[in-house]
């Protein structure tokens, strides 16, 4: 049976790095066993990842074709939702703001692939997509405070 493995986790990201390189070469480029790997991405086990190796598999990760770095991504994504100031908006008042500025995204990255000498629509573009990605970590940040204290959000 396998694990869940819960979003946003180290465990589910070396899940996810290992299903593209394996979890012996896993194992080999950080200087541990497959199995020791595996253990490392399993919650209940006392033995976690340690950062020069979940940079490590970054790297091989992207050496191997990945267009992201699996670990670097997460940490600055918790980071951020830690960062969140916590305003106490609904999810659903987000869910609004976030189908907004994603639809606002996705016109600026189809108008700026149209127009692909135009540093305006380009700049419009990152612009668009930032705030879309600010929302949507937002209403991760919800959610993550939901589940620790307890409350819900609707």
């Amino acid at each position: 049976m396998t694990k869940r493995r819960e979003p946003l986790t180290y465990e589910a990201t070396l899940t996810e790095v290992a299903a593209v390189i394996g979890w012996d070469t896993c194992g080999a480029i950080c200087g541990v066993s497959g199995r020791a790997v595996r253990l490392w991405s399993d919650h209940d086990c006392e033995t976690e990842i340690r950062m020069i190796d979940a940079e490590r598999l970054d790297r091989a990760f992207i050496e191997r074709g990945g267009g992201y770095a699996p670990f670097h991504r997460l940490m600055a994504l918790r980071l951020d939702i830690a960062a969140q100031d916590g305003l106490g908006q609904s999810l659903s008042e987000i869910a609004m703001g976030a189908a907004k500025e994603a639809g606002e995204a996705v016109a600026a990255l189809i108008k700026a692939g149209s127009q692909p000498d135009s540093p305006a629509a380009r700049r419009e573009a990152k612009k668009e997509v930032q705030e879309a990605i600010e929302t949507l970590t937002e209403g991760l940040a919800t959610i993550e405070r939901a589940e620790n204290t307890g409350g819900t959000h609707q």
